[in-house]
């Protein structure tokens, strides 16, 4: 029997557990830096979680700081954070949920690349030389940005990708200190936000043994902690081991690909200004029992990692699966139908279409996807 070889892109290092503080100079000093640009936002600011890093990085470093990112990126933030980021840096410290991970990576190939502009990046494998070394530090548990090769940008109201290997980070440290501030709703959709990312790779047509794993581990350490997260912040442990699966689910998905549920998202997102953890989570159950009938095998695993009984058919776990995620979104006061987030019904058949235009999403979902089954989808949503 011939095997079948796969290729799997990770972050370099990964150091987990907590006191960044004590860590970080290390870390920046053992990359050979001098001269460090801190990528963040205002609310790390306010939240003093910007200043825990800055304080012990510049006892080793230079440090300046950027902390402009907005929340939703477009090509023109790009563009500012590359153009912060030509002036000799030779690290850049991403603190931050998913768009501020992404404009590090920006930030990091602009500062390796200075005579190329952001749009130039886009695509796959645009950026010319090696990005500089880049150390990331998640504050939310949900994008999984920490452990892609992708960075991701509004271009005219549609997200488009920056993909290339230089991405992927030097180093990225997990301290469940640094999620704590998440309110619980926050905690709710980026949780939900990092299981569709792990169900979806787990589904996705370029899934592999190693995607599998990482993606059913991430299930697991989702179903176990993230409930407890929502109603007790200030379990650090629960968070951990909500950090970690965001960080597996990434490692699943920026390999495997996601699938249908997130051309869905992203057109529901951009349409309805809805965060995509949100929509990401509202649609996970309805693209699962869509794609049931070519999965069933798979959702049976699923299952098992959400603490369904043994002994159900492949079948049952399926229908099963998709209850039990849909259990979880009203349980976590998260969006269960279209309806809830005040889409009429006359906006389906122009969804369908935006939906179907999502090539490289569908391309990798189990069932083919025309216009008329997303319209389908759809309508399940806004009903049920």
């Amino acid at each position: 029997m011939e095997m079948k070889m796969y290729a799997v892109q990770l972050p370099k290092r990964v150091v987990f557990g907590g006191g960044i503080e004590e860590k970080i100079g290390a870390e920046a000093k053992g990359l050979g830096a001098t001269k460090a640009l801190i990528v963040t936002d205002e609310t790390m600011q306010k939240l003093g979680l910007c200043e825990k890093v800055e304080r012990p990085l510049k006892e080793v470093v230079d440090v300046d700081i950027f902390d402009a990112v907005a929340s939703e990126p477009t090509l023109d933030d790009a563009e500012s954070v590359a153009s912060a980021a030509r002036a000799d840096y030779d690290v850049i410290v991403g603190i931050g949920g998913g768009s501020v991970l992404d404009m590090a990576k920006v930030a990091a190939a602009a500062a390796a690349n200075p005579e190329q502009q952001a749009r130039d990046f886009l695509g796959g494998n645009k950026i010319a030389k090696p990005s500089v070394p880049k150390i990331f530090i998640p504050t939310t548990a949900g994008t999984g940005a920490e452990a892609t090769p992708f960075a991701l940008v509004i271009v005219e109201g549609k997200k488009k990708a920056i993909a290339s290997p230089y991405n992927l980070a030097d180093v990225v440290f997990i301290d469940a200190a640094f999620t704590a501030t998440m309110p619980p709703r926050i905690t709710a959709s980026t949780g939900m936000d990092a299981l569709s990312h792990a169900v979806e790779a787990f589904l996705s047509l370029g899934a592999n043994p190693l995607t599998d794993s990482f993606a059913l581990e991430a299930i697991r350490k989702i179903t176990d902690n993230l409930e407890e997260a929502f109603v007790h912040a200030d379990n650090l442990e629960a968070r951990l081991k909500l950090s970690l699966a965001a960080m597996l689910a990434g490692m699943a998905f920026g390999n495997a690909g996601v699938i249908a549920g997130h051309a869905i998202a992203h057109t529901l997102g951009a349409r309805y200004k809805i965060p995509h953890g949100v929509s990401a989570a509202l649609v996970l159950p309805y693209v699962m029992e869509y794609n049931a009938p070519a999965v069933k095998e798979k959702l049976a695993k699923v299952a098992r990692e959400l603490g369904g009984e043994p002994g159900l058919t492949e079948e049952e776990a399926a229908s099963w699966t998709v209850a039990r995620v849909k259990g979880m979104l009203e349980t976590l006061d998260l969006p269960t139908r279209l309806s809830d987030i005040n889409v009429p019904e006359e906006d389906l058949p122009a969804l369908a279409e935006a939906v179907v235009k999502e090539k490289g999403y569908l391309a990798r979902n189990p069932r083919t996807v025309e216009q008329e089954d997303a319209v389908k989808i759809f309508e399940g949503m806004m009903m049920r």
